[in-house]
């Protein structure tokens, strides 16, 4: 397991350099050794398993199909969702892997479909969990200069059981644009993170920025306020 963020990336452009470099008949060992690393980094695990918690692959999979040739979504959770599913179903025997390149990335030479499929569909995929890990980091980032406490447990939980609410919410509510969605998901991570690590002034910020980002929307009316009755029971605002 690495020690930080930045080595994690750094860790994972590497796996990803020898997929690249490597061809067809020797990438399922690297696939392997790539599904592996995300399984055993815990940030990484993390980011998965929230992602896979609040998007269904099957849906993701008729949004990337809908022009009839693969494309991969937008929002980074949904690319991490689809691509672990894909690369489990090939380490796993599921897919075809030669016809899937062949049919998905149409080249005379299968070695061509192969980098295709690494340029569109790997790398995106390690950039959408780089960007994540990025958000983490700015916020640590923040509380090395901001004020830092114990917060009492009784809150954090009654806090990151509201944050789970939303979560929740967000992936169920067809109102919201794919950007606001991903705004307010950003908001929460940092919140959730900076709720774990007792930072109170950026509890703050993040605190006004998902009260500001939900209050126009009624549906939202009883998570803002535990929120704010939390945050004030405990002179947090």
């Amino acid at each position: 397991m690495l020690d930080s963020n930045q080595e994690l990336i750094k860790s994972f452009h590497g796996l990803y350099r020898e997929l690249e470099c490597s061809n067809f008949i020797m990438s399922n060992e690297v696939i392997t050794k790539i599904l592996k690393f995300i399984t055993t980094n815990e940030p990484l695990f993390f980011i998965y398993k929230h992602a896979n918690q609040n998007f269904d692959f099957d849906s993701i999979f008729n949004e990337s199909m809908v022009t009839g040739r693969l494309k991969l979504p937008d929002d980074e959770y949904k690319v991490i969702v689809f691509v672990t599913k894909l690369l489990l179903d090939i380490d796993r025997g599921k897919i075809d892997y030669f016809n899937f390149l062949k049919n998905t990335f149409p080249r005379i030479d299968l070695n061509d479909s192969y980098y295709d499929f690494c340029i569109s569909i790997i790398y995106p995929y390690v950039k959408a969990f780089e960007k994540l890990l990025s958000v983490a980091d700015r916020v640590v980032a923040i509380e090395n200069v901001e004020q830092v406490k114990s917060l009492p447990r009784q809150l954090v939980e009654m806090l990151q059981s509201n944050i789970v609410s939303v979560y929740e919410q967000l992936a169920e509510d067809k109102t919201l644009s794919e950007l606001a969605r991903q705004e307010i998901t950003v908001i929460l991570e940092g919140l959730n993170i900076s709720v774990e690590t007792g930072n109170v002034v950026l509890i703050k910020s993040l605190w006004l920025g998902l009260k500001y980002a939900l209050v126009a929307n009624k549906a939202y009316t009883s998570q803002v306020k535990a929120f704010e009755n939390e945050l004030k029971n405990y002179s947090i605002i």
